[in-house]
């Protein structure tokens, strides 16, 4: 079991106070879920039921999204501060550290650190025959979609989303979640055929009972 220590300061933060219930229960599942390197594994499904909360990914507050880097197109989350804080300034000499600053490396998130300079200054000590020359990940900016995009992503998807109805729906609130702009439609879709499955498992047993109280009506006419 892996133990990793707490900030007994957080609640006097105006950040965790000013978040709802059930995002500051997503924030610390996400301090402990992540691997030793502060990233995290997006799986929002899970979240929701290991907090017991219904938890959406477009409906996170600014404020949440400010303290992660999304890349790997939305499947990976990035907490700069958990690095920061568990060790403080990274140590090559430390195998522990060597693996964290190997994973910065692979996915370019050393730029995201700070003092990044010293850490990247040791991942150019580790070849000193290239002439490597990081440079800071920018998140990819959204780009609304085509109709046709949207469709063949519901389609691959193989869901019961309405393609031109979620297209409308977002064209005409000028792509926005809430009061924040979309970062990712196809999360988005993902989210609307979440919402769209469980409507449909609701007005199920309704369909089902007004069947059966036909059919008893029919026997007590008979």
């Amino acid at each position: 079991m892996a133990k990793r220590m707490t900030d007994t300061d957080k609640w006097k933060k105006r950040f965790l106070r000013e978040l709802k219930p059930q995002h500051k229960l997503l924030w610390f599942y996400i301090l402990d879920d992540c691997n030793h390197a502060g990233i995290w594994e997006v799986d929002i499904e899970v979240a929701s039921i290991r907090v017991g909360e219904e938890l959406i990914y477009d409906m996170l507050p600014q404020a949440f999204l400010d303290k992660i880097v999304i890349f790997d197109n939305g499947d990976k989350w990035f907490i700069p501060e958990f690095i920061e804080f568990q060790y403080g300034e990274l140590n090559p000499t430390s195998n522990v550290h060597k693996s964290v600053i190997a994973l910065l490396d692979k996915y370019n998130l050393e730029g995201y650190m700070k003092g990044s300079q010293g850490v990247q200054s040791t991942l150019k000590d580790k070849d000193k025959d290239k002439d490597i020359v990081k440079a800071k990940v920018k998140v990819k900016r959204f780009t609304k979609p085509t109709i046709e995009e949207v469709v063949d992503y519901c389609n691959e998807r193989n869901n019961d989303v309405d393609a031109e109805k979620f297209y409308d729906y977002y064209s005409s609130n000028g792509w926005k979640v809430g009061k924040n702009s979309m970062k990712d439609w196809k999360a988005s879709v993902r989210t609307w055929e979440k919402n769209t499955t469980q409507t449909q498992k609701v007005s199920q047993p309704k369909q089902v009972l007004t069947a059966w109280e036909q059919a008893r009506t029919q026997i007590n006419n008979g």
